[in-house]
């Protein structure tokens, strides 16, 4: 009777422990200011075919509906799990600029401050393991956290829907991803 209790006590840990995805766990749930956030999605980001990161999307509610996630002025976190090594400063950089491109289709000039403020806490190489954690709260704006350590807030609705429009938006950075971030 104890060994199975002891693998009934197992299993309901490992399905409340997070979901496994790329090698890595991503929480079911993130405290950010306190609020619980639960896992809305969370795929596996590649270029030619090498894993690069891993990301979660976590919301107040679940939700498929894009336009609700990115026109809502409400809290939410992005989690980013490096996979692989040696992503240079100048590539991670090159991808931002891209991705807010497309986010804002082209029109960055009313949160140009705010893209270079966000891409001047990338100056260094990416390690595998590395993660990045954005955590938007309404008034406040986008705590930039990397391995833990806040870099810096950056304020304003515009560019938390930008940001979360480089893997949501109507051009996204991968569409299969997109879908799974939406959990459909």
């Amino acid at each position: 009777m104890k060994k199975y209790f002891t693998i009934l006590l197992f299993l309901c840990f490992s399905f409340a422990a997070g979901k496994n995805i790329g090698g890595i766990t991503l929480p079911e749930t993130l405290k950010s200011d306190g609020q619980n956030l639960s896992l809305n999605g969370c795929g596996i980001i590649t270029k030619f075919f090498l894993k690069v990161y891993a990301i979660g999307i976590y919301l107040e509610a679940k939700s498929g509906d894009e336009n609700a996630i990115l026109n809502a002025d409400k809290p939410y976190t992005i989690r980013m799990h490096f996979l692989r090594s040696g992503i240079s400063a100048d590539k991670i950089n090159d991808a931002w600029k891209e991705g807010f491109e497309k986010a804002t289709g082209g029109n960055t000039g009313q949160i140009q401050k705010e893209i270079a403020q966000f891409k001047s806490y990338f100056n260094f190489e990416i390690n595998e393991n590395m993660i990045f954690q954005f955590e938007y709260k309404p008034g406040v704006g986008t705590k930039i956290y990397i391995n833990d350590k806040l870099n810096g807030v950056i304020p304003g609705f515009a560019f938390k829907r930008a940001l979360i429009g480089i893997w949501i938006g109507s051009d996204p950075r991968d569409k299969g991803v997109k879908k799974e971030l939406l959990g459909k």
